[in-house]
């Protein structure tokens, strides 16, 4: 018959694991489980190719069979990452049950089901530590009685089982990291009547201290901190149980790290210190739970339940921890977890970099890479034409601006031409007076008089025609068909030019080019007939093949950018219809594979090798 009383239950697990094993083992584990748990249905299942085999069961078996075929793939791969699945399942008769499948630690590949009423749900953290409680089903030494052992050590301790598992379930119903760590360091302080306990988590290779028993709050810079985190330190490096402990006459200490005798010389109301690792699902220690107990220390049975519950717990701690972080602390945390557990605990930063460093110079000397020059480019065509002022004068209207397409014949500025107005009428004056004067003069039979007035009429005639045609020379005019690229509306306005002055450029579009400035330092590395991609700043978008063409050889200076060639480039394929002339863009040239270390450092070596001369 199943006993009923937790203590009892326990004690029948240890003796069924110990136990050499029957045909029944697994029932009656099942059985023991299921009373632990307070579970109303428990199976042990076995993965066998492919299939469910059913190891033993507490309940019916028809129920066992219906539970085994709603188990889902989904379910089984958490379970085997987490070490722990659930979800809600209906049964054919409309209850609900909450389903939990823990993997076992057994010789076979098993798992622990168990079914909860829905009801129960607020239980489900409990039966899901004690079900973790036993789920390692290897083969134990026989216990020896609580009688004994306190017999054999000379003294007794009273912290059971059981007690370790409430508080194991006081710490995970804790929503916050900051009270569960409190709760975690109180309640193994008063039940292992400890003088004090701590709990540090690790940071890189260093260990942090967050929560101190019956301590809200401390100074993060006194040296109690300081020692407890060196302490850590120490556990974190060896990655295991750390004891240290006075002799019983008191005149020195066992042998033990550096920090943990510091703790004991420091603190001499102690009589121990006990660090204990808290392990990730890899076997990492991630924190420490330091022990400092007065007046007797904590024996081995006691310490291997600590140690088991502190590894079921630590998953709940660790999600508490990372979820009190901010977004940029919890993806560090979750980088840093990475490293370790690729490159291995200690230093993963230092480890990290070093990685980083060798595949960089791994990659500068043997990687090699298509270099190409860089520059600035422009479209350009030689069909152009210049137009430049006529006659002295003010700029009255400019009717294009810098890019604006134009017609022959079209008017593209215009002189102001109130002068020669007003000189057009006085000149008209002129002449109505001469041709008075010569038909005076006619009608008097003055004819050297009348030659002369006709000479001066005619005279006159000559200015006004000339005026006219400088009218007529001041309205500028398109020459061709294309497209302004040169001269800007806000600059002409108002200007004052004289006869000859350069205002307009425009150009055909056609017989497009590309005119590249090449920096002096590169154009040593561009062999004739080089290809190269060009991007318009207009549509970057859009790449432009080139082939260069000839390049003129002579420096042109650009203020501060230094000396730079002009090179020429032909236009592989047919010009867009948006393309104008003057567009600018960047241009490379393609050289060839290089080394990527000359690709990185050739600019640096020759600057060295101007500098020193070798």
């Amino acid at each position: 018959m199943t006993p009923t009383d937790p203590r009892l239950v326990i004690e029948g697990l240890q003796q069924l694991v110990c136990e050499p094993r029957t045909a029944t083992f697994y029932a009656d584990y099942a059985s023991l489980v299921a009373a632990l748990c307070r579970a109303d249905r428990t199976l042990v299942i076995e993965a066998l190719d492919g299939q469910w085999l059913l190891r033993g069961c507490h309940g019916t078996p028809e129920d066992a069979q219906w539970l085994v075929g709603q188990i889902k793939g989904a379910m089984i791969e958490q379970a085997d990452r987490l070490g722990y699945a659930h979800e809600t399942v209906t049964w054919p008769d409309g209850w609900a049950s909450i389903v939990l499948l823990i993997p076992l630690t057994d010789v076979a590949k098993t798992y622990l089901l168990l079914t909860l009423p829905e009801r129960e749900r607020g239980a489900l953290k409990e039966a899901l530590v004690r079900a973790l409680l036993t789920k390692d089903l290897r083969p134990l030494a026989v216990p020896k009685p609580q009688t004994a052992v306190a017999a054999q050590s000379g003294q007794g301790q009273d912290t059971s089982l059981l007690d370790l598992l409430d508080l194991a379930t006081l710490v995970m119903q804790q929503r916050h990291f900051g009270a569960a760590a409190l709760s975690l360091v109180n309640g193994v302080a008063r039940q292992l009547e400890l003088a004090q306990a701590a709990l540090c988590w690790r940071e890189a290779s260093e260990g942090v201290l967050l929560a101190v028993s019956h301590m809200d709050h401390f100074d993060k810079t006194s040296r109690l901190v300081r020692g407890l985190e060196a302490a850590a330190g120490e556990v974190l490096s060896v990655d295991q149980v750390v004891r240290a402990e006075r002799t019983p006459a008191g005149g020195g200490a066992q042998t033990a790290p550096a920090a943990h005798l510091a703790l004991l010389e420091n603190m001499p109301d102690i009589d121990g210190v006990l660090s204990l690792p808290l392990r990730d699902e890899s076997g990492m220690t991630q924190a420490v739970l330091i022990l400092m107990t007065k007046p007797r220390a904590v024996d081995d049975e006691v310490l291997n339940h600590l140690l088991l519950v502190l590894e079921m717990i630590y998953p709940r701690l660790r999600e508490q921890y990372q979820q009190h972080l901010w977004v940029g602390g919890r993806l560090k945390a979750r980088l840093l977890d990475g490293l370790q557990l690729l490159l291995g605990p200690g230093r993963p930063w230092v480890k990290f970099g070093a990685v980083c460093v060798a595949l960089t110079l791994l990659v500068l000397t043997f990687g090699r890479w298509d270099y190409r020059v860089e520059a600035s480019c422009q479209l350009t065509t030689d069909s152009t034409r210049q137009i430049t002022a006529q006659i002295d004068g003010r700029v009255d209207q400019v009717l294009f601006d810098t890019g604006s397409l134009i017609h022959e014949g079209d008017a593209l500025l215009v002189l102001d031409l109130v002068d020669l107005k007003q000189q057009e009428l006085e000149v008209l004056s002129e002449m109505r007076r001469y041709q008075a004067e010569e038909d005076k003069s006619r009608a008097t039979l003055a004819i050297a008089d009348s030659q002369v007035a006709r000479f001066r009429r005619e005279q006159v005639e000559a200015r006004y025609k000339r005026i006219l045609l400088q009218q007529e020379q001041a309205v500028l005019r398109a020459p061709f068909d294309g497209v302004v690229v040169e001269g800007e509306r806000r600059n002409l306005l108002g200007a004052s030019v004289r006869k000859g002055d350069k205002l307009l450029r425009v150009a055909q579009v056609q017989g497009l080019y590309l005119a590249i400035q090449v920096p002096e330092k590169a154009i040593r590395d561009i062999e004739p007939n080089a290809q190269g991609s060009m991007l318009l700043l207009s549509q970057t978008g859009h790449e432009v093949r080139f082939k260069v063409a000839s390049f003129v050889p002579m420096a042109q200076v650009r203020g501060q950018e230094g000396n730079h060639f002009l090179v020429k480039a032909e236009i592989l394929g047919q010009p867009e219809d948006w393309w104008r002339p003057g567009m600018t863009g960047l241009a490379k040239i393609e050289v060839g594979s290089r080394s990527i270390a000359w690709i990185v450092f050739h600019d640096l070596v020759d600057l060295v090798r101007l500098k020193f001369w070798f």
